[in-house]
């Protein structure tokens, strides 16, 4: 595998988790819970989802 297809593969992958946390948010999990799922911090779950719910609106 190169460097370029492995770093194509981490974009997809963070395209994946962002989606993921979007729908999760929308069921209604916390923050908190989702943090702890997706093995980020709660401050990370944070600055992801207002980015989202602004482009809902």
């Amino acid at each position: 595998m190169t460097e370029e297809q492995a770093d194509q593969i981490l974009k997809e992958l963070e395209i994946i988790r962002k989606l993921k946390l979007a729908e999760m948010l929308e069921k209604g999990f916390s923050q908190s819970q989702l943090a702890q799922i997706l093995g980020v911090s709660q401050p990370t779950v944070s600055r992801m989802a207002p980015k989202m719910s602004a482009k809902k609106r």
